[in-house]
């Protein structure tokens, strides 16, 4: 008897022991207050999805906020309505001065934490960085197609921020062309180095040889390609030689044309062209001669036109005296080509007087 009294006992002390611990820690509680603190708050402009407290797993989750108190913090998605005073915008994004609640009583199935609108420190239109693609005016989608030295005109289609997005995405921006062996001949159009940034955003080529193949424009990123963009090109030799038509040449002209070479400004043609006789005569040379001139421009035409017909070895300057139209005499003949529309001479010319020599390619019409 006396141990079940003493069991009863026991049992009795812990009861009140639990009531009175049961009772300080409600007190404790009751005895907590809310506190606050102003803090800052990113709002990302496109929404997150939310899911509350016993919110059903198999349900679609609701629309909240993604906010953030620092730049580098991942975000937190909130209900729409947890920011009192706030109205979110679709895709704008938010810096926030608000007040942060820490609520010492939350609701059992709530956050403890609540914020308040102090003020819309900063907002800003949202926008994905993005990079420009390359076009050809007057083409068709993603193709082109021209004749040996007609301009044709690239330009970056991008956005009203392509610098901009440029800056945050990329070092540099590359844009080349097919040439000849599996080749490409190359130029940057945009360049992000020492605080210096230069973007060329249109621009004209003149390309030298039929040919088809992609033009491409490369983003360099720490030495690493991250994009890449081209557009289709189709070159053809169809005029009688190489930009003239012979009968589009009706009387002389005064002045020499230009032809610019984008990616090998090194290599840009001249051409002039006169009428003798009746007889249409074009004269073509390049605008920055150097020594290698002749071997280039030698070259130049045997991809052309394939092998000269008359050489240093079949008399060529006997031959060029019998077949073509306008002679100089301080012109020395050194190779000549011949297709069905045109004789074409590879010419030495020399003025002693002046000790001026050049080297530059003469065509007119076969006879």
């Amino acid at each position: 008897m006396r141990k079940l009294m003493s069991f009863y006992y026991c049992v009795l002390i812990a009861l009140c022991n639990s009531v009175v611990s049961t009772s300080c820690n409600q007190d404790a509680s009751e005895n907590r207050e809310d506190w606050s603190e102003v803090i800052n708050l990113y709002v990302d402009a496109e929404l997150g999805e939310y899911r509350p407290w016993g919110h059903p797993e198999n349900a679609e989750p609701l629309d909240g906020l993604k906010i953030k108190e620092s730049k580098d913090a991942d975000w937190e998605i909130i209900p729409m309505n947890g920011i009192d005073g706030f109205i979110h915008s679709l895709g704008w994004k938010f810096y926030l001065e608000v007040e942060k609640v820490h609520l010492a009583n939350p609701p059992a199935d709530a956050s403890n934490i609540r914020y308040r609108l102090i003020k819309i420190v900063e907002e800003q239109k949202a926008r994905t960085l993005e990079f420009p693609t390359l076009e050809v005016k007057g083409g068709f989608v993603n193709s082109y197609k021209a004749n040996i030295f007609e301009p044709v005109h690239f330009y970056l289609q991008g956005n009203d921020y392509m610098l901009q997005d440029l800056r945050e995405l990329c070092d540099s921006l590359v844009f080349d062309i097919p040439w000849l062996k599996g080749n490409r001949l190359s130029r940057k159009i945009y360049v992000n180095a020492g605080g210096i940034t230069k973007l060329t955003s249109g621009w004209d080529h003149r390309f030298i040889l039929p040919m088809g193949g992609i033009c491409n424009i490369k983003a360099y990123k720490d030495g690493n390609v991250v994009y890449q963009d081209g557009v289709s090109v189709s070159l053809t030799n169809d005029k009688d030689f190489l930009m003239y038509n012979w009968e589009e040449i009706t009387e002389s002209m005064n002045s020499s044309v230009g032809y610019v070479n984008f990616v090998d400004e090194g290599h840009e043609f001249l051409s002039t062209h006169y009428v003798v006789n009746e007889t249409p005569i074009a004269k073509v040379s390049l605008s920055n001669p150097t020594d290698d001139t002749l071997g280039w421009l030698y070259e130049y035409l045997r991809k052309l036109y394939r092998e000269p017909l008359y050489n240093s070895d079949s008399y060529v300057q006997e031959q060029y005296k019998n077949l073509f139209t306008d002679i100089d005499d301080r012109e020395t003949a050194l190779y000549i080509w011949k297709t069905e529309s045109s004789l074409i001479v590879l010419i030495h010319w020399f003025d002693s007087d002046e000790e001026i020599t050049q080297y530059y390619i003469k065509a007119e019409p076969v006879k």
